[in-house]
């Protein structure tokens, strides 16, 4: 009897033993093991962060992407819809019915000459178009020539923009190709017109080409002789997927831009691009169509990616 109570003694002392090296190598274990590793293309903004920081999105989508060049031009008076109006025998000038920007009609008496020629009769001088007086060169009382226009008339709704295309970029401009064009006056709108006439030669200081575009000045807003930035569409690219290039950041493997995974959840996407214009880029690979991808704010989502790094490091 006292032989096995010693014996069960020694049996429960090996097991309590055995039990407290398991505890101690478990604990180690567990000291030793590294912590679940986050996904590093993630990043995660709390509700407080996301009050305080002003994030933007957009819906990547497909559509067209407009490849323009752009150039120098001036506003230019429509030469097809202008005349003027001059005397066919030398004389005086009698008397003048219209001024600069009254609007006349064909037929309407601009001016009276005196001549030799037509005793007691002066010399009628009529609009041979609609439009609006655009130069008046004559006073009453001076003498006028068959070489000089006393009148210059305009139709003031039709108008040229006339871009300077540099030489080696004119094989891309064809007739027909939308363009578009900002002045000075009104800085945040945007004009828009065709292109109807190439020219035909290089200028030789410049080495420009004159494109000829057809604008509608309904308006009136225009005026001849404004300085204008042109863009000419060349290449229309149909059906790509296309963002906004604010969501574009650099890091050291290219290109990525923020996808949101549900509110305050961003992924980071590196992206393969194509084509860009006008703040615009298509994407190839890394976003798929109907992914919101931020555009205002992404830096700050680049810098809290940044920082967890930095932290993991």
């Amino acid at each position: 009897m006292k032989s096995s109570l010693i014996k069960c003694t020694i049996v429960l002392a090996v097991a309590a033993f055995t039990l407290a090296g398991c505890s101690k190598k478990e604990d180690a274990a567990e000291k030793e093991a590294p912590a679940e590793k986050q996904d590093d293309k993630i990043v995660t903004l709390t509700k407080e962060q996301l009050e305080h920081v002003d994030l933007k999105t957009e819906v990547a989508a497909t559509g067209d992407l407009d490849i323009t060049l752009k150039a120098a031009g001036r506003v230019s008076p429509n030469m097809n819809k202008t005349a003027k109006v001059a005397s066919t025998l030398d004389g005086r000038i009698a008397k003048l019915n219209a001024d600069i920007n009254d609007p006349v009609k064909t037929g309407d008496v601009l001016a009276l000459v005196q001549v030799p020629e037509l005793i007691g009769k002066p010399l009628e001088l009529k609009a041979p178009i609609d439009g609006v007086v655009t130069e008046r060169n004559q006073a009453v009382g001076e003498l006028v020539d068959k070489t000089s226009a006393v009148y210059v008339i305009s139709d003031p709704t039709d108008l040229w923009v006339l871009a300077e295309i540099k030489e080696r970029d004119i094989a891309a401009v064809k007739l027909g190709q939308d363009a578009s064009f900002t002045v000075v006056a009104y800085p945040e709108e945007t004009f828009r017109g065709k292109v109807v006439r190439l020219g035909n030669k290089v200028e030789d200081q410049s080495r420009t080409v004159e494109v000829r575009i057809e604008v509608n000045n309904a308006d009136g807003r225009l005026k001849p002789g404004m300085f204008a930035d042109v863009a000419i569409v060349t290449t229309v690219t149909k059906d790509v997927l296309v963002i906004s290039d604010h969501a574009l950041q650099s890091v050291e493997d290219g290109q990525i831009v923020f996808v949101e995974l549900e509110p305050g959840k961003f992924e980071k996407r590196v992206v393969k691009l194509g084509l860009a214009q006008q703040g615009h880029v298509q994407v190839i690979e890394g976003v798929k169509a109907g992914e919101k991808v931020v555009t205002d704010g992404s830096f700050v989502l680049k810098s809290e990616m940044l920082k967890s790094e930095m932290e993991a490091d």
